[in-house]
């Protein structure tokens, strides 16, 4: 494909999107597109991106993954409606609390697996615990010892 510009006596210059191909040992073009009415730096653009100038961008955009977002966020709701963030309460213990609660459903494992799981999850934007390790998570399970009764009764209302 190329573009081609074709003069004419009395008016600009018709700007076309051709096709070449052979036809029965012969050369012959396929107007695909007139391009007359696109601005300048359009179709110059155009032309560079059949040139292939713009090959390289492509190749060398890397994909990147950035934290796993919905599970969490979904879990979090749940437990909103639920009434147990409320009872959990908004202190750091509490939402560390409240990360073990959400942890244990999609991950059965120790307290050192999930804190590496969260490695991986939008702790940080769905919770608010920017780092942790798995002593804060015992330190959070001893204040749950501590406040059972209370947030027994919270929960029951």
């Amino acid at each position: 494909m190329y573009i081609a510009t074709i003069p004419n006596r009395n008016s600009p210059p018709a700007i076309l999107l051709r096709q070449a191909y052979r036809e029965n040992g012969k050369v012959k073009n396929r107007t695909l597109a007139n391009l007359s009415h696109w601005q300048s730096a359009r179709i110059e653009a155009l032309r560079r991106a059949l040139r292939g100038e713009f090959d390289h961008a492509s190749r060398s955009a890397e994909p990147t993954l950035g934290p796993i977002f919905g599970l969490l966020y979904v879990l979090k709701q749940i437990a909103d409606g639920l009434g147990i963030t409320a009872a959990l309460s908004n202190t750091t213990l509490g939402k560390l609390a409240l990360f073990l609660v959400l942890a244990r459903l999609p991950h059965q494992g120790s307290r050192l697996s999930a804190v590496r799981w969260a490695e991986d999850h939008a702790v940080n934007e769905v919770l608010g615990l920017t780092s942790f390790d798995e002593d804060d998570l015992y330190a959070a399970l001893d204040d749950l010892c501590t406040r059972q009764e209370k947030i027994e009764r919270a929960l029951y209302r």
